[in-house]
């Protein structure tokens, strides 16, 4: 397949995660949605059945999810020491250090990066993307849920709420699961399926409504080093990174995919729900995106060629 066709199938790849976004705004437009209670929704609700059976389904070996482990705490590790280096070259205070270590390290790999894995590889794809975001699931929320609410509520408080996130007892119930050997029967793994496919277009219907909201703010050097970082060395990084811990085949193009994705927007959920106040990620998340319109495709087309 020639560069046309491969980004050809890059754009298909794109092209309903940009509908399904642009459907959401328009409708907050029209309609003024409480974005507070759709989070909750999709939190509490929609993405918890999708990672579980998900990580039912897909069949990997131990082997490959400590190969997999391994690869999400290099990105982290690297990410999250690049931000800071970034931050403290920048002379920044506490807080804008935290956000900018924040938007550098955290990716949109559940929002984003799931639907496009199933969009540009299929079912397995989907499945295999549940591999990196098990792995990615505690520090993501950890991290994102801690500086998210560490504003608007105290230590013991901001972490009550992490460990009542469903995502992570989803994630250990999964696990038990796996490791027990128990399967649930289809009159349980059929609805709940059903469910969790729900959540993909519902979920990128409500980034479209968060990033229609957004306001665009003035581009200073911050934003400009949170969006380089995440879009331009990001992808470097996830490319040795795999190489470094073995990754090849399908696998190693959706984690590279994942770890390429934009800002991540759930800290912009967990402030909404918590009271939090993100205006450098909500602007970092609005920029890194759009410029993932261009850089994703490319991506795209390069792992596809």
């Amino acid at each position: 397949m020639d560069f046309t066709g491969v980004a050809g199938v890059a754009l298909g790849a794109l092209f309903p995660v940009l509908l399904f976004g642009v459907v959401g705004a328009l409708a907050d437009r029209g309609l003024n949605f409480d974005r507070q209670t759709l989070s909750k929704m999709n939190v509490y609700v929609l993405l918890p059945p999708l990672l579980f059976t998900s990580l039912m389904k897909v069949q990997v070996d131990g082997e490959t999810i400590l190969r997999v482990l391994g690869f999400t705490v290099l990105i982290y590790v690297g990410m999250a020491l690049l931000g800071y280096g970034f931050a403290r070259w920048r002379r920044q205070d506490g807080a804008t250090t935290s956000s900018i270590v924040l938007g550098t390290t955290l990716f949109n790999g559940f929002n984003l990066g799931f639907p496009m894995a199933a969009f540009a590889f299929g079912e397995k794809g989907l499945l295999l993307a549940s591999v990196l975001i098990a792995a990615n699931t505690l520090p993501h929320n950890a991290l994102g849920i801690f500086i998210a609410a560490r504003g608007a509520l105290s230590t013991r408080e901001t972490l009550q709420r992490m460990i009542r996130m469903p995502v992570l007892w989803v994630l250990f119930l999964a696990i038990a699961f796996r490791l027990t050997q128990f399967s649930l029967p289809p009159l349980v793994m059929d609805p709940l399926t059903s469910l969790g496919q729900a959540a993909i277009p519902f979920t990128l219907a409500c980034v479209g409504m968060e990033i229609g909201r957004m306001s665009f703010g003035r581009i200073g050097p911050n934003l400009c080093g949170i969006v380089i970082l995440r879009l331009l060395i990001a992808p470097f990084l996830a490319f040795a990174s795999a190489a470094l811990m073995g990754l090849s085949g399908m696998l190693r193009d959706v984690v590279i995919l994942q770890a390429s994705m934009p800002c991540a927007i759930a800290p912009i959920i967990y402030a909404r729900l918590f009271g939090g106040n993100v205006d450098v990620l909500s602007r970092a998340v609005f920029y890194s995106t759009i410029g993932s319109l261009i850089t994703i495709p490319l991506l795209l087309a390069y792992l596809q060629s």
